[in-house]
């Protein structure tokens, strides 16, 4: 039985800090591109050669693309930018020539920082084993789009209060290192606690419960108290056995190493999590 794990949106904010990242959708081809169903192979993204099928690849590319974005991208507003922070979307396009690189790629956002940002963060995706056709290697567009919560460098708390977030410390997971800035330490700590639901989730429970499908999603949400440790954890799911399974999880996160902080006081710190599951 495999297991793929694609984080479909993500937030974990002393504000609120979310990403919505769908698959990325092959477009019909264009002068001498080939639209993904045309090839009989399509690129493969670093660490997913093993998968066996192009749906496998697909979830897998669709999984990897999601973390290097969700680690990447600087969802803090250029200040010139004049929007409000909230939920944005942007609608990335690109392709992915003969050598496996990304190439062309373009973006439309709210504003040119942000159509900025997500080409740069795109382009961090690695060189990729090509798309192949009649056993040649051939260009394949995308397109992506996405839904990014932008903050502000400062916002406010559930008291109408400015913080800034220069004066915040993020909550830190066991083995991220202490020294971390805000935004490092939400990446580590996000990181472990993605790994760690990933590592210990119960598959075939799963599959028990939807026998005829391929995934399921999950929302997860609890605080981060001003101890460190989880409480007021709540899920929702399509099934009660799925919901029950993800506080289980939750509640048996371990405790931080430091709760997050501002202006140097423990503050309790929300977390969100929406996940999809796929197994077969």
């Amino acid at each position: 039985m495999k297991h793929l794990f694609s984080i479909t949106i993500f937030f974990l904010s002393l504000s609120l800090f979310a990403q919505e990242i769908t698959l990325p959708i092959p477009i019909e081809s264009e002068e001498e591109s080939v639209s993904l169903t045309a090839t009989e192979s399509i690129p493969i993204y670093k660490d997913c050669e093993n998968r066996t099928t192009n749906l496998d690849k697909k979830k897998c590319m669709s999984e990897k693309v999601g973390q290097l974005i969700q680690s990447n991208f600087n969802t803090i507003l250029d200040k010139n930018a004049n929007l409000n922070p909230g939920m944005i979307s942007i609608s990335v396009i690109f392709k992915i020539n003969k050598q496996g690189n990304v190439v062309d790629v373009k973006a439309k956002g709210p504003h040119p920082s942000i159509e900025k940002e997500a080409v740069r963060v795109i382009k961090m995706i690695p060189q990729m084993t090509p798309g192949m056709l009649d056993g040649k290697p051939v260009k394949v567009p995308y397109a992506l789009p996405l839904k990014v919560e932008m903050t502000a460098s400062k916002h406010l708390n559930k008291t109408n209060t400015i913080i800034d977030k220069s004066t915040a410390v993020y909550p830190i997971f066991r083995s991220c290192n202490e020294g971390f800035n805000y935004e490092n330490a939400k990446r580590c700590t996000s990181k472990k606690i993605i790994d760690f639901i990933k590592l210990n989730f119960d598959y075939e429970m799963a599959d028990r419960v939807f026998p005829l499908e391929q995934s399921t999603k999950f929302q997860l949400d609890f605080i981060i108290n001003k101890k460190g440790k989880i409480e007021q954890v709540n899920a929702k799911a399509n099934h009660k056995a799925i919901a029950i399974e993800a506080i289980r999880l939750a509640k048996r996160l371990p405790k931080f190493k430091k709760p997050g902080t501002i202006d140097g006081k423990p503050v309790d710190v929300p977390f969100r999590l929406l996940m999809t599951i796929y197994f077969q």
